[in-house]
């Protein structure tokens, strides 16, 4: 949700997401992987400010997460600097980023950050650049980056950047359960070995089941493809999977590349119930959130 708190200054809260399906289907010739991904928007969010500077320069800062990097390696910086170059802005932009959504986890918080600083790149530089322009050089950010430029569930198709989006669907629960130990994304797709024989899985089920909010339909078809890999990266996922299990979840999955589970609940009371579960019998060092699907419209202020 955009709202303008002064002239100046921009600020976006920026969703979670997780995976309900993934399927790889193979690596391109042009390195990438091509998968299948239906992605849920959640109410989990970092919250963007820019804030416009008179001279050219980008600068950021973090709050809540000491290992964000602070120069061109990180997304938000980069989306900021290639919109500056790509229309020849000659000002600049103070931006802070306030960390809630754990990294390396799955849950999209970098590409996230990323499509909301091109929006509000152009909104401080007072640009008038559409969201359609904005969706291919969101790609070219990263492969997660376009399905933030929407409220609902999407379905992805080629590298991520052919994109469907999804009717909203009725409020879903979760508990998502993050272990300490953060997973390289690249590591995972090396680990991940297809099946060669055309025997790959369709997500035609599961939105079947999210278009009628079926939640124990929904259960039965959750499905990803990177979860195998990651455990055989780290083993221990396979207890966090168990404690997700154990606490009453009805199903329970590995979101994108990992490590962060999610847990499927009946409805809020549920998730509830599992959380205070989760919160007293789960290591300290794990993290514990519960969240509701994200169904809202944001809003742009003047």
């Amino acid at each position: 949700m955009f709202f303008q708190r002064s002239e100046t200054t921009w600020i976006a809260e920026t969703p979670a997401k997780i995976n309900l399906f993934f399927e790889v289907l193979g690596k391109r010739s042009d390195r990438f992987h091509e998968i299948v991904s239906v992605a849920l928007p959640i109410h989990l969010f970092d919250t963007l400010s820019f804030e416009l500077t008179g001279d050219p320069q980008i600068q950021f800062e973090c709050i809540g997460d000491n290992d964000v990097p602070l120069d061109e390696t990180n997304l938000v910086v980069r989306a900021a600097k290639l919109i500056q170059h790509r229309f020849n802005v000659p000002y600049g932009a103070a931006i802070t980023l306030t960390k809630r959504i754990p990294s390396q986890a799955g849950l999209g918080g970098g590409s996230s950050d990323a499509a909301a600083a091109l929006r509000l790149a152009c909104r401080t530089w007072n640009l008038d650049i559409s969201d359609s322009e904005l969706l291919p050089i969101a790609a070219e950010l990263g492969s997660d980056c376009p399905i933030f430029f929407y409220d609902t569930p999407t379905i992805s198709r080629g590298r991520g950047e052919q994109i469907q989006p999804l009717p909203p669907v009725p409020p879903l629960w979760f508990v998502l359960l993050k272990p300490p130990e953060g997973l390289s994304t690249a590591a995972v797709y090396a680990e991940c070995m297809p099946l060669h024989d055309g025997q790959f899985r369709q997500p035609d089920e599961l939105m079947s089941a999210l278009s009628s909010g079926d939640v124990w339909r929904i259960g039965q078809h959750l499905f990803n493809r990177l979860e195998v890999p990651a455990q055989k990266l780290r083993h221990r996922f396979g207890a966090v999977k168990n404690q997700l299990l154990e606490s009453g979840c009805l199903a329970v999955q590995m979101s994108g590349s990992g490590s962060a589970f999610f847990g499927l609940c009946k409805d809020e009371v549920h998730a509830k119930e599992t959380l205070h579960r989760l919160v007293r019998y789960t290591v300290h060092s794990h993290e514990v959130f519960l969240v509701q699907s994200y169904a809202g419209k944001r809003k742009i202020c003047s």
